[in-house]
């Protein structure tokens, strides 16, 4: 039985192929295809040892060295594959470049009589083509930009959407992080960039283009992740809808929000305080030190506000202003607001939405 070719390209066309990652764990962690399993041909210990005797004695005695270090190990790694295996899905084996490691497991397979593909060009191939199409918009949609100040709520409400059966693009939610300077709060670390790109390109295959998609307004940068530009110019071009939500709300949502995802509080007490160095040069430093003191006195509601009101709100209503928005909702009470936001979806029309957008 021959293992298969299979193009990255020709790889959407397989119904929910189990995807096997041969490559080494230090490598899958970096950048991976989405919904893949690692099992690794080589640890990373011993994929630098084939590397340096490679670089001091050459391939052949390389392939030797590697071939010692794989041969006990093939009895479990077909075992391993197979607990992953189900009835009518494919297994696609791939490595870094579609080299000797994805070629060896394929053929160790193809030997015990399990069918499979192998992916052509491996990772680097499959990576290539997701550039190419966040570059060119190949998955194209038609978005509903929810803007807002900050604790409006937006995100709150494209949970609340999704949970309704409507079409969201979270894209902080693939960042791991809120868009802000202290957005990272109690989210542990952002995935690479590579990882990220990853993950919004498997979202946007999956979106149906006959219906809208809501997502929130960003800047080009969530955290230390880059938007693409193709995805800048949606949020740019579609029709925008404006959350509000009073100061008080709005400092209150922030603060549940924070503090749900530390630990404790004074563990985003201290992380909050780490962070409120970045904004000296905006708030001076009398005013960072009023924050400060009201972190430290347990008052953080009211710090919330002070940053909203003297950094956040300047900030964000540059965003708003002079910005025409198709629908206006309050966010006070999240039940009405979506429910506005779910009435209003369901009477649009691509009309209207070409007519939201010119």
């Amino acid at each position: 039985m021959e293992w298969r070719e299979l193009a990255a390209e020709d790889l959407d066309g397989l119904r929910n192929p189990i995807i096997i990652d041969v490559r080494s764990p230090s490598e899958f962690a970096a950048e991976r295809i989405p919904e893949a399993v690692n099992i690794p041909l080589l640890s990373d210990a011993e994929r630098i040892l084939v590397g340096t005797i490679y670089k001091n004695d050459g391939d052949l005695i390389a392939r030797r060295k590697a071939l010692s270090l794989i041969a006990p190990k093939i009895p479990q790694l077909i075992e391993e594959i197979l607990s992953h295996k189900e009835r009518s899905r494919s297994i696609v084996v791939h490595c870094w470049r579609g080299g000797l490691r994805s070629e060896a497991v394929s053929s160790v397979l193809s030997i015990a009589g399990i069918p499979s593909y192998r992916l052509s060009g491996g990772y680097k191939a499959w990576r290539n083509m997701v550039l190419k199409d966040l570059v060119e918009g190949r998955y194209d949609f038609e978005p509903i930009v929810l803007y807002g100040l900050t604790g409006a709520g937006k995100t709150e409400l494209l949970h609340e959407l999704s949970e309704r059966q409507f079409q969201v693009l979270d894209l902080e939610a693939l960042a791991n992080h809120r868009g802000s300077t202290f957005g990272g709060l109690g989210l542990g670390e952002q995935p690479s960039q590579k990882n990220f790109e990853a993950a919004l390109w498997n979202q946007l295959r999956k979106l149906d283009t006959e219906k809208p998609v809501f997502i929130e307004a960003e800047s080009r940068k969530v955290g230390k992740l880059s938007l693409p530009n193709k995805i800048l110019e949606k949020i740019r071009k579609g029709p925008a809808v404006l959350i509000e939500s009073s100061l008080q709300a709005r400092a209150r949502r922030i603060t549940h929000d924070y503090l749900s995802t530390c630990q404790s509080t004074e563990l985003a007490v201290q992380g909050a305080l780490s962070m409120l160095a970045r904004l000296k040069e905006a708030l001076g430093k009398s005013g960072v030190e009023e924050i400060e003191r009201m972190l430290n006195d347990g008052l953080i509601e009211e710090a919330v506000q002070t940053l909203l009101v003297q950094y956040y709100d300047p900030l964000y209503s540059k965003s708003i202003k002079g910005r025409s928005f198709a629908l206006t909702v309050c966010n006070d009470d999240s039940v009405a607001a979506v429910m506005a936001l779910e009435e209003w979806a369901k009477q649009l029309t691509w009309d209207k939405i070409e007519a939201c957008n010119s």
